[in-house]
């Protein structure tokens, strides 16, 4: 039987003719290569199934979005069985998220100029100052980013001390034990004064 005559890609010279015999042969091959194909793609699709369903949806969004221009939206989102709507209104979303990271970028900017000129501003002076220059804003936002970025005021308030026991005091020993019951009135005494004034200045129980 005749041959196919076949040219070649590179050189253009023709190359010798292909029998049916052989393209039936090599059609076969290609089948059996399909077919390992398949095979090899189902055994991942249910290997990756549960990873998929685990994932959360975010990472997946976040890695249709990076390989979209490789592979067509349709594809991606049945590979990793996500809803396309999902996808579109999580993109829709991210814009936002990205113009809000920006402002908040701009903000921190401003925040640390204040900062800088006023190192003992809290949070709560560092808002007043950027509304005396027009920048409307929260107190609790500009909480958050100096305390997400390191930058806090200087308080003059004296701490107060709580009371210390002295250790070199003699141990009073608890003749209750939390027994509260008596078989007679005025047996047991109790109160709930913890410091009453003396002459020599308030004595602590």
């Amino acid at each position: 039987m005749a041959g196919f005559p076949v040219v070649s890609r590179r050189s253009g010279r023709p190359e010798p003719p292909v029998t049916e015999s052989q393209l039936l042969a090599e059609l076969r091959w290609l089948r059996r290569e399909l077919e390992h194909v398949r095979a090899d793609n189902e055994l991942l699709r249910e290997a990756a199934g549960p990873l998929i369903h685990l994932a959360p949806a975010r990472e997946r969004f976040a890695f249709i979005h990076a390989h979209r221009s490789q592979f067509s939206l349709r594809r991606l989102c049945r590979v990793l069985i996500t809803d396309r709507s999902n996808y579109r209104a999580w993109v829709r979303a991210q814009a936002i998220r990205e113009e809000r990271a920006r402002q908040e970028a701009e903000l921190l900017e401003r925040i640390r100029e204040v900062h800088t000129a006023h190192p003992a501003y809290g949070a709560e002076r560092v808002t007043r100052e950027l509304k005396r220059e027009g920048v409307e804003v929260g107190r609790r936002r500009i909480a958050r980013l100096m305390r997400h970025n390191g930058l806090s005021g200087i308080t003059r308030r004296k701490r107060r001390n709580l009371t210390k026991p002295d250790q070199a005091a003699a141990t009073i020993t608890d003749l209750i034990q939390r027994q509260f019951t008596a078989p007679m009135p005025s047996l047991k005494l109790t109160g709930d004064i913890t410091c009453f004034p003396t002459g020599e200045g308030w004595l602590y129980l």
